[in-house]
């Protein structure tokens, strides 16, 4: 996700998609050698996603039957959404739920939206079949719900809200009488498996006490790295990677967007990394234990990864003492955000501008650390393979004044970690810095050039965009046509949130090379995991971070 623009478009119809894979074709390599893309592991678990949820908004007015909730109305439109109704004493848990659709519904190909707490259902199946454990159950506990008081949220005794600013989110309060929940997801995530996160969270749009759910799922390395030679085992660190699965469909009059870029990409990418490691001889190449985050509402602010980061990587200083040994044995996080669809591939690292932070100023772990080590491997994998396109790369700066090379800025899951868990993170996602984007600066916004993502407002598409060189011809740029200003455009070449983040327009746009660039993603985190850490002279794992 990226920063949110508001627009209205008009567009031509665009014809529901039946439940067929994205594209059944092939593609072709550097080489001329043909890949049939239906072999790849993304591909299987992406159209597998994608097909049984569809768009994936979150809160609860999306989610849940309107006699479950607490509403205040309007005549007939929803005022304010307070949150889940409750009976007789009724703790908030699962069997409280009343969803919109039953979890093994029959997914409708002319149904657009099927929300987010369908597809937490959906995730939560597909991680099972794989063979992970579910440690925490099927009947998950939610933080008590926020009391309304002058219309303002008040927390009941035993939960806790985070403001951050137009949007909170509400956790288990520390020492309160769900102790014993948070203390049991933090063993369950030193073993292989997974757990839910539940949680509440606030919008700025008077919805608040929204159901949220957060799957983590660990893996441990093999004992053939665990065990030292003594048969002892050996000191492993944390590492968590990170995809949210909610979508939204903000750019657009028909509201039917998927989320098919954004970001059902960096799910089938950490799904194909699960798949793979769930093999226990491929456990062999992990040296960290591994905590793979499928996140909620990070459309509506990040709001999934601040819970998280809120309630297990808080820190608990005591003196120079960290006492919170997860946040303590954290090494690294990367986030998966829209990383396939866009014209180029790249690995990011935080902002360090104070002009373009918010507030002025820089917090947290800036380290490009990760990034770096993550574009080289990839460098290296794309010589090997002869194929330039297989690098995620470091964008460059175009002009003074804008993200410096390699740097973007904190509207995704990565975030928290890096401002409040204080760890160093990568981003990697899909787009094209090259362009003048609607912010009329060059920052990655616009993710192509193709003039089908270029919408006028009155439903036509441009020619072509014009392409001019900059830093003494040595980079080029891609700028609007002369004449067209910000205020021509419905769509401005950015694919998320919009009427065409949807299989049908990825089909026939993007087609074979949606998926090579989610293959690219997953081969080069493989490498990535693989080559990060080694055992050294005194029998110890050591990592390169």
């Amino acid at each position: 996700m990226k920063k949110r623009f508001k627009m209205l478009i008009s567009l031509t119809s665009i014809s529901a998609i039946a439940a067929l894979p994205l594209v059944a074709a092939s593609c072709v390599n550097s080489q001329n050698k043909e890949t049939n893309v239906s072999n790849l592991e993304v591909y299987k678990q992406f159209n597998q996603f994608i097909n049984d949820t569809h768009g994936r908004k979150a809160e609860n007015i999306n989610n849940f039957k309107e006699s479950n909730l607490v509403l205040e109305k309007n005549g007939d439109k929803i005022a304010k959404s307070l949150g889940i109704k409750l009976t007789n004493g009724q703790s908030l848990t699962t069997a409280a739920l009343d969803p919109l659709y039953d979890q093994d519904v029959t997914i409708d190909p002319s149904h657009n939206i099927y929300g987010s707490y369908h597809a937490y259902r959906v995730l939560k199946k597909m991680i099972a079949a794989m063979g992970y454990e579910n440690h925490t159950g099927d009947n998950i506990t939610y933080p008590d719900q926020n009391i309304i008081n002058n219309q303002k949220n008040q927390a009941a005794p035993d939960s806790k809200i985070t403001d951050l600013g137009v949007t909170s989110i509400t956790t288990f309060k520390d020492g309160g009488k769900h102790q014993a929940i948070v203390n049991k997801a933090n063993e369950d995530m030193k073993k292989t498996g997974f757990i839910t996160q539940g949680f509440l969270y606030e919008t700025a749009n008077n919805r608040t006490n929204n159901i949220g759910n957060n799957i983590i799922v660990t893996i441990n390395p093999s004992d053939k790295v665990l065990k030292n030679s003594k048969n002892v085992n050996r000191a492993v660190k944390d590492f968590y990677i990170s995809s949210h699965y909610d979508s939204t469909n903000n750019v657009g009059p028909k509201g039917i967007s998927w989320g098919a870029t954004d970001n059902a990409t960096g799910v089938s990418v950490n799904l194909s990394l699960l798949k793979y490691f769930s093999d226990p001889k491929n456990r062999e190449n992990l040296g960290v234990r591994l905590h793979i985050l499928f996140v909620d509402a990070e459309e509506l602010g990040k709001l999934g990864s601040e819970a998280f980061v809120e309630q297990f990587l808080k820190s608990k200083k005591q003196g120079n003492n960290e006492a919170n040994e997860l946040l303590k044995n954290s090494i690294g996080m990367i986030n998966l955000d829209t990383v396939a669809g866009g014209d180029r591939m790249y690995v990011h690292s935080p902002n360090t501008d104070p002009n373009l932070a918010r507030g002025g100023r820089i917090y947290g772990n800036v380290s490009k650390i990760i990034r770096d080590q993550i574009n080289a491997i990839s460098r290296i994998r794309s010589e090997k393979l002869k194929d330039p396109s297989q690098e995620l790369e470091i964008h460059p700066q175009f002009t003074p004044g804008e993200y410096k090379p390699g740097e973007t800025g904190d509207w995704s899951d990565h975030a928290p970690f890096y401002i409040k868990a204080n760890i160093p993170v990568a981003y990697i996602e899909s787009t094209n810095f090259a362009i003048k984007s609607k912010t009329e600066v060059y920052d990655g916004y616009a993710q192509t050039t193709n003039p089908n993502a270029w919408v006028l407002k009155d439903g036509k598409n441009i020619e072509s965009l014009v392409k001019r060189k900059i830093n003494n011809g040595l980079i080029e740029v891609y700028d609007w046509p002369e004449g067209i200003t910000k205020k021509d455009f419905a769509i401005s070449g950015d694919i998320w949130h919009s009427d065409l983040d949807r299989p049908d327009w990825v089909l026939k746009n993007i087609g074979s090379r949606f998926y090579k660039q989610q293959d690219t993603v997953y081969e080069s985190l493989k490498e990535y995991f693989a080559s990060m850490y080694s055992i050294n002279d005194k029998d110890e794992i050591q990592y390169i971070i």
